[in-house]
């Protein structure tokens, strides 16, 4: 994004946030301590006004309550982190809501046919976001703006669609709180989004932990069929469509995705996929102060050694694994590798490549979309993100290790 300015290398939460959020805190600290986030209250508050007869479905109301006990549990959210929290899950929660209401009241949603699929599939920080957003430029790929995946329920007919509007509030709030994030991982309402918002209208997706480092939900969500979460994001992409088709496919995108790639290929049996490959040492490094700084507009505790062994030994690593067997039984037309490299320094040659390889017809349309995508991003300047393995108290040989089997086999 233009203007953004750069962002140093993680130390610790208080030295990461901007003076307004360290005032705001301090001014909360005088406050009478707040009660824990609890399910129950985010769920009576959802429902005030004309939600009032509308009960959430079992499947999201188990995964609220194991969100926020994980979350009492771990995390000393700061007075601007716990307002954000509560009011972020009370939002999702009016969203789940409406969602489930509008299929209620539009049967049509559920015969709703989705359009071929593309799968974007890698690690947080391969190029994913990038990539992403250059294919978006070909009119044939219907991507989910970030509005869209915010609230995917549209208003009813007469009534002004007020989303945009909204989400641009939103992030503006954000940008005046944390100026620095948009280095890390810009954001608009109007570009193409990851998938993870309407993982977190159902509260299924890693994405709560991490930004709130929640283990115990973490585990649990681990130990649930997958199949539900993406039943329920299948129901939200028929909304999406119904509401507004366009485009002969969705491409789609979420490095959440990676944790349940045998569920995607099943729920989505004619799916294509591009997978994203960089070194994971140059990877983690991102990862980590990407995690480190989310958790810091939350909570002040945020120690960045423990987010580097969390990374290196938790679920990720054993994910990037796994979806290379998933990988290898996928036929010839049906995937192509990424890596990124590649991408940077020819993006036009790999764009084309991917349509080769997937048997999609790489257009006038879809190169010249892609070239202009190419000169708008070098008009625009962007900060430089700084981070360190060290910083995280990791080094490359130690990630290069856990994952030398991955590196040999993609080369990386």
């Amino acid at each position: 994004m233009a203007g953004s300015p750069n962002i140093p290398a993680f130390r610790d939460a208080r030295s990461s946030q901007p003076w307004l959020i360290r005032a705001l805190n301090g001014a909360g600290r005088v406050l009478p301590r707040p009660k824990p986030i609890e399910a129950d209250a985010i769920w009576a508050a959802a429902r005030k006004g004309n939600l009032a007869e509308f009960e959430p479905t079992a499947e999201a109301q188990a995964a609220l309550s194991a969100l926020t006990e994980s979350l009492a549990a771990n995390v000393s959210l700061t007075p601007i982190g716990r307002f954000s929290a509560m009011d972020d899950t009370v939002r999702m929660a009016k969203t789940h809501l409406r969602i489930h209401r509008a299929y209620e009241d539009d049967p049509e949603i559920a015969a709703t046919p989705l359009p071929a699929t593309v799968f974007i599939i890698g690690w947080p920080r391969t190029g994913t976001t990038f990539l992403h957003q250059l294919l978006a430029s070909d009119p044939a790929n219907r991507t989910i703006p970030y509005w869209e995946s915010f609230d995917p329920v549209p208003p009813a007919p007469g009534v002004t669609d007020t989303r945009i509007a909204r989400l641009d509030k939103m992030l503006g709030q954000l940008r005046s709180l944390a100026p620095n994030y948009d280095a890390i991982h810009p954001m608009t309402a109007e570009s193409p989004e990851e998938c993870v918002a309407l993982f977190m209208n159902e509260f299924r997706t890693m994405q709560f932990d991490f930004q709130y480092r929640v283990p115990e939900y973490a585990k649990w969500l681990l130990s649930q069929d997958a199949g539900i979460a993406y039943d329920l994001y299948r129901q939200q992409l028929q909304l999406i469509q119904h509401a507004r088709p366009s485009g002969e496919r969705f491409l789609l995108k979420d490095p959440a995705h990676l944790l349940h790639l045998e569920t995607i290929v099943e729920r989505f049996p004619e799916a294509k996929f591009i997978f994203t490959h960089r070194d994971p040492a140059e990877a983690i490094s991102s990862i980590c102060s990407l995690v480190a700084y989310t958790r810091a507009l939350f909570t002040n505790d945020v120690d960045p050694h423990a987010i580097g062994a969390e990374l290196l030994n938790g679920y990720w690593p054993e994910a990037l694994e796994r979806s290379r067997k998933v990988r290898a039984m996928l036929p010839e037309g049906r995937a192509i590798d990424v890596r990124h490299p590649d991408l940077r320094t020819d993006p036009i040659g790999t764009a084309e490549k991917i349509y080769g390889a997937l048997g999609l017809d790489f257009s006038e349309s879809a190169r010249g979309g892609i070239v202009n995508n190419l000169e708008a991003r070098k008009q625009a300047t962007s900060g430089k993100h700084h981070h360190s393995l060290e910083g995280f108290g990791l080094t490359r040989d130690e990630v290069r290790e856990r994952l030398a089997g991955y590196c040999e086999e993609v080369n990386v």
